[in-house]
């Protein structure tokens, strides 16, 4: 990963990733195919972020840091970025364990981008705020919805992340009708 970069470079939503696509991306060995879906929107680039506890999240549980080249670190240290996380980090609930949501949301909010969470409870308390928040399989729909990747292809990516202990509301197999069910396709 690299020091953050122009963000101007997007010409859809910044995404910030928390840790949990990313962690079975990289356990599954897909980061490049997760990078094919999530770098560009609507026929234009997309810039992709995480924060520096996310990355530290990923190091600490022995993974290595390759194939994500694509993704920018950015640091919350501008005043109002700190600001932000104490405000995020009693949202949602300022456990150690949701340190990586919080600095998620908290850079979201600041730079108004779109935060890429998984965890449900932290999503809902991000749309309660007003902060643009998804999961990661709305980014593997778009990719099919655009026609950017076929439904094979982003059925195999669902099912490698949930071989790895990857936790969706959907069964292995089955990505594309549950897709269409809750509208994202």
């Amino acid at each position: 990963m690299s020091a953050q970069s122009s963000l101007t470079v997007s010409t859809g939503p910044v995404l910030v990733w928390d840790a949990s696509p990313l962690l079975h991306a990289i356990k599954a060995d897909k980061t490049d195919v997760l990078h094919d879906f999530a770098r560009t929107w609507s026929g234009g680039l997309r810039h992709n972020v995480t924060t520096q506890t996310v990355r530290h999240e990923i190091t600490r549980h022995g993974l290595k840091l390759d194939g994500l080249d694509w993704l920018d670190v950015v640091h919350l240290d501008d005043l109002d970025e700190l600001n932000q996380l104490v405000v995020w980090m009693d949202r949602v609930s300022g456990q150690k364990s949701n340190q990586g949501e919080a600095t998620v949301l908290a850079w979201a909010d600041v730079h108004g981008a779109v935060a890429v969470i998984d965890d449900g409870d932290a999503r809902r308390i991000g749309r309660r705020y007003g902060i643009g928040v998804c999961g990661s399989l709305r980014i593997v729909a778009e990719a099919v919805g655009e026609g950017r990747t076929t439904e094979y292809v982003a059925t195999t990516f669902v099912d490698a992340l949930i071989g790895t202990g990857m936790r969706y509301p959907c069964q292995p197999g089955q990505l594309i009708p549950w897709a269409k069910q809750n509208s994202l396709i």
